[in-house]
């Protein structure tokens, strides 16, 4: 396989396990809607230079069996931050539930154009291998 088609098959890798840590994220936001104090968090937005800069990095490894990472720094492991958009309730929580809900579609709906995309990738690549042994 060229280290192109390589290279966009880990993109794209990349890009759906960002978007399983967001869908993460606002799974962690959705359980806490009522926790009193609770803020909001939210993920940096996939950056293309940031996938190809961390293509290029050491791989993070866990040092002890005893450390477990929250589901919201599993996969690519992008910045989690506190949301500054967000209203405060008179508990302290931040957690808007409607915005949370939009980013759960909008975040699936992505996730399904990246999986068509690597589909259609295997796809063709399999047609390549057949047509080359014919």
């Amino acid at each position: 396989m060229s280290s192109s088609i390589s290279g966009l098959l880990d993109l794209l890798s990349r890009k759906m396990s960002y978007l399983n840590q967001k869908q993460a994220v606002v799974a962690e936001n959705v359980a806490n809607v009522d926790t009193p104090g609770y803020k909001q968090l939210e993920i940096k937005p996939f950056s293309f230079n940031d996938a190809l800069k961390q293509a290029g990095a050491a791989e993070l490894r866990v040092t002890n069996s005893a450390h477990i990472l929250p589901a919201s720094m599993a996969g690519m492991n992008a910045e989690t931050v506190k949301s500054k958009n967000t209203e405060v309730k008179p508990s302290g929580n931040t957690v808007d539930i409607e915005q949370q809900m939009a980013e759960v579609s909008s975040t699936s709906v992505d996730y399904q154009l990246m999986t068509a995309v690597y589909r259609k990738m295997a796809g063709l690549f399999k047609l390549a291998v057949k047509t080359g042994n014919s």
